[in-house]
């Protein structure tokens, strides 16, 4: 009995002891203060560096090959790239191009692919990747059929031509003969 008392006494101890101090509470002195700065102040501040450009951390010095290497979204861009004849000939284009293999036939394969790639400036296409497939020889086919397509209107954001990425999707529906 006394063993199991000293014990307890001996493990008591030890937790009072380990635990750490409280910390004291910070004085005025030790918080920091961040300063508030109107969208006014920023813009004057970005308007006295004209290469400057604005992200997350702040702005920075940009370079004019950097400006050079920006590929857009389209959604945020002032003007979209576009096909010649728009989506509705894209699409046309895309489905008199696309030739089904006899395995996609034998399969009656139905699917829907996406593929990516960048409208350059000068309207031709580059960087073409198959984000989605459906297997069967299909991504072969569509980055075959899209390096024939002809070149775009480029996108363009402050009157200037930009690169731009864009996705499209493709629907596959080959069935037997």
């Amino acid at each position: 009995m006394k063993k199991l008392a000293l014990l307890s006494l001996f493990l008591l101890m030890s937790f009072s002891y380990g635990q750490t101090q409280k910390k004291k509470n910070k004085s005025k002195k030790d918080v920091a203060t961040t300063k508030v700065i109107s969208l006014e102040e920023r813009s004057n501040d970005i308007k006295a560096d004209s290469d400057a450009v604005i992200s997350p951390t702040g702005y920075e010095p940009k370079t004019l090959q950097e400006d050079e290497n920006i590929i857009y979204n389209p959604t945020g861009i002032e003007v979209q790239p576009d096909f010649p004849g728009g989506n509705k000939n894209l699409f046309a284009f895309i489905s008199k191009n696309f030739q089904y293999s006899n395995e996609m036939k034998e399969n009656e394969l139905k699917g829907r692919i996406i593929a990516s790639f960048i409208v350059e400036k000068d309207g031709s296409i580059s960087n073409i990747k198959v984000v989605r497939s459906i297997g069967y020889g299909t991504e072969n086919e569509v980055i075959r059929v899209l390096k024939l397509m002809p070149k775009w209107a480029p996108g363009e954001q402050n009157g200037k031509k930009v690169r731009c990425s864009y996705n499209v999707p493709i629907m596959i529906y080959a069935t037997k003969q």
